[in-house]
């Protein structure tokens, strides 16, 4: 029993200490959310010394504040003094050749599927399919389609997973587009 107490106790413990800790870190270029709350104390503050630079890059010094003003925090101040790259949202070409390719039209036991890209930049722009539209499959097909498509552009390739529930569809669609993917190597 006594011991637990004590698990339960630490376990109680640690997680308040990380809410606590969490909670009290400055957000990346925003305010600590306690500052606004201690700016109307009175009580003045020193800021943390920056850490040094460890692959030889110099950092931009802290900014100051008035009198009466929270004082910028480390977390603050070393966000603000990186440089920082935008995140990139397409991925490297691919070594496709530009233009329209069509794949093979790949029937199944529910129809006739055809893929069909567009490459530019050595990459997949565009992906479009012909498909049954009518009864139950249609219906399956406008779920799935989609769903190959924007899977199609983000792996820039026919390494995409099967959609749960058409597993037809989405198998004669990667046959059709790697047909077309085939015919777009350079």
């Amino acid at each position: 029993m006594r011991r637990t107490t004590v698990a339960l106790f630490g376990t109680m413990l640690g997680t308040s200490l990380m809410i606590a800790a969490k909670m009290g870190t400055a957000k990346p270029g925003g305010e600590d959310i306690f500052a606004a709350a201690d700016a109307g104390v009175g009580t003045e503050s020193s800021a943390e010394p920056l850490p040094t630079p460890q692959d030889g890059a110099t950092s931009a010094p802290a900014p100051t504040s008035a009198p009466g003003q929270p004082q910028p925090t480390a977390a603050t101040t070393t966000a603000a003094a990186r440089p920082t790259t935008p995140p990139t949202t397409r991925p490297p070409a691919t070594g496709y050749k530009d233009g329209t390719f069509a794949g093979p039209g790949v029937t199944q036991k529910y129809g006739t599927i055809k893929v069909t890209i567009v490459v530019s930049g050595g990459r997949i722009t565009s992906v479009t399919a012909t498909y049954p539209t009518g009864g139950e499959t249609g219906s399956i097909n406008a779920n799935a389609i989609p769903k190959l498509r924007q899977s199609t552009l983000n792996a820039q390739s026919a390494s995409i997973s099967t959609v749960s529930g058409a597993t037809y569809t989405s198998n004669a669609f990667k046959s059709s587009l790697q047909g077309a993917l085939t015919a777009a190597k350079a």
